[in-house]
C-alpha cells in the first residue's frame, strides 16, 4: 500500500526510527543520591585517616620524618586534629570519619558528596566541563575531574595543599590521588557502594598506597555539625615552635584563646 503521509512527515519518521533505539540504547550509569553510611556486611578497617592507621606505609625519608614530627607535636595526650574541628581533606573524609553518615547529590555534570563530620563537602565534576588547570585553587579536598568507565565512576584528584591526615599519614601537592565509585548488591541484595582510592606521592610514599570502603543506603538524615579548624592549626604552629625551641610540647587551647583575646 501507498503511504498517504506527506514527505515531509515520511522522512521526520524515518529520522527518528534510525535515531532512537529504545531505552536499552541509551547508557545508564548508577545514581549514587542518596544518605549513606558504613556496609555493615562484612568488617572494614577503622575509618580514620586513610581508611584507618596503617602499619608499615611505604614512607619515604621525608615521610617518615614528617609522621615522627606530627606525633612529636601532637604530644603524650595524642591530641586529636578531628576533636579540634580540623577538617579531615581527602582522602581520609571517605573514609566515614567516626563513621557519620554521608550524603551523595549526583547530577549529570556533578556528583556532591556532603559530610556529616564538621559539614565538610566535595564537588566532583563529571565530564567535559571542567575548571581550567590555571584557575584550580589548590586545598585539602583537592579538585576532582571524573568520567564513566562502564558503571563505574572513575576520578583524578589534584591540587592537594600539602598536609597530614588525624593518623599523621602525609601527602604533598605533588599528589595524585585515582578514585572510582561503582554500586552494586550483595548476596542479601543489600545496595552497596565501592569507593576506591590510589594515592601516588612520590615525595611521602615509595609506591602508591590504596585503600578501599564500602557503604549502604542510610535511611535517616544529615544533622549540621560545624565549629573552627582554625584554632587546630594556631595549636599545632605553637606547639612546632615549642619543638623547634627544645622545649616541652605542652601548648593546650586554651593558650590559644588567651592569645586571641590579647590581640582583641
Amino acid at each position: 500500500m501507498t503511504s498517504t503521509r506527506p514527505p515531509a512527515l515520511r522522512a521526520l519518521i524515518a529520522t527518528a526510527a534510525c535515531c532512537f533505539a529504545g531505552p536499552s540504547a541509551v547508557a545508564q550509569h548508577p545514581d549514587f543520591t542518596g544518605i549513606w553510611e558504613t556496609y555493615r556486611g562484612a568488617p572494614q578497617a577503622r575509618a580514620s585517616g586513610f581508611a584507618g592507621p596503617r602499619a608499615g606505609l611505604p614512607l619515604t625519608e621525608e615521610g617518615q620524618r614528617r609522621v615522627e614530627e606530627y606525633r612529636a607535636l601532637s604530644g603524650p595526650e595524642r591530641l586529636n586534629a578531628a576533636a579540634h574541628c580540623a577538617n579531615y581533606g581527602v582522602p581520609a573524609v571517605m573514609g566515614l570519619p567516626g563513621s557519620y553518615p554521608i550524603e551523595f547529590i549526583h547530577k549529570p555534570d556533578q556528583l556532591t558528596i556532603i559530610f556529616e563530620s564538621n559539614n565538610e563537602t566535595r564537588r566532583i565534576y563529571i565530564g567535559e566541563r571542567q575548571l581550567p588547570p590555571e584557575r584550580r585553587i589548590p586545598s585539602r579536598a583537592g579538585y576532582s575531574a571524573a568520567h564513566w568507565e562502564g558503571d563505574a565512576l572513575v576520578v583524578e584528584t589534584t591540587d592537594l595543599l600539602d598536609g597530614q591526615d588525624q593518623a599523621a599519614n602525609p601527602y604533598s601537592e605533588e599528589a595524585r590521588i585515582d578514585e572510582r565509585f561503582s554500586v552494586a548488591e550483595d548476596a542479601n541484595g543489600t545496595e552497596v557502594l565501592t569507593y576506591s582510592a590510589t594515592i601516588t606521592d612520590p615525595v611521602y610514599y615509595t609506591e602508591p598506597v590504596v585503600v578501599e570502603r564500602r557503604y549502604q543506603r542510610y535511611d535517616g538524615f544529615i544533622l549540621p555539625y560545624a565549629c573552627q579548624d582554625e584554632l587546630w592549626y594556631e595549636l599545632l604552629e605553637m606547639r612546632r615552635g615549642q619543638l623547634e625551641a627544645g622545649q616541652p610540647v605542652d601548648a593546650r587551647m586554651s593558650d590559644i584563646y588567651e592569645i586571641r583575646e590579647q590581640k582583641e
